[in-house]
């Protein structure tokens, strides 16, 4: 009788952890501290970077165009080409001619007034990878302050980490790969943890 009951608990405690989307797939109850804010640093009284920017420290990414900043460690390079855009790179993890590295990007475009984040995110999905949206992983967390979707695996050409996150009329979409080559991860982990947990968006 005992172990029926803890049975029921189980499933009840399952059930209430997970959502469904209206498409079939799985959702992680929502966890707004999936990636705790870096804390600041001392800087000047006079900085107008949002806090989590304010990370001494750490290099620091400002881009006053699309109105975001972040933070990232030093052993993280910025990408020296034009064609690379916004990119942070970790170093190599192999001897190839065109080296695997864990990798950060910001895209930034207009969002759509007449669809949900979610509908934004598959029709990009849909484009970006055969695969179908709805088999991926759909975490919704917060991106300062922001309600987001985290989803992955996203298979291409390696594995993707997307955040969709809409502010002030802009969809961005924070990218991190490859999450499918072991070697990287513990670098894409550190990424992750300084440019998510530092994240922000500027007045």
């Amino acid at each position: 009788m005992k172990s029926q009951v803890l049975l029921v608990f189980l499933i009840l405690f399952l059930i209430s952890s997970c959502t469904t989307t209206p498409g079939g797939s799985q959702l992680a109850t929502p966890n707004p501290n999936v990636m705790p804010r870096l804390d600041p640093s001392p800087t000047p009284s006079d900085s107008l970077l949002p806090l989590s920017c304010q990370v001494t420290d750490l290099n620091v990414y400002i881009n006053e165009a699309d109105g975001y900043c972040f933070a990232y460690q030093s052993h993280f390079t910025m990408g020296n080409k034009p064609s690379d855009g916004m990119e942070v790179r970790g170093p190599a993890v192999d001897n190839s001619s065109e080296p695997i590295r864990a990798t950060f990007r910001v895209e930034v475009s207009p969002s759509a007034t007449d669809k949900t984040l979610h509908q934004q995110a598959e029709d990009y999905l849909g484009d970006f990878s055969v695969i179908d949206p709805a088999t991926f992983s759909w975490s919704e967390i917060q991106v300062d302050g922001e309600t987001a979707w985290r989803v992955e695996p996203i298979p291409a050409m390696l594995s993707y980490r997307i955040i969709f996150v809409q502010h002030n009329g802009s969809l961005f979409r924070l990218m991190y790969w490859p999450v499918d080559i072991p070697e990287a991860q513990s670098d894409l982990t550190d990424l992750t943890q300084s440019t998510l947990g530092s994240f922000a968006f500027m007045k």
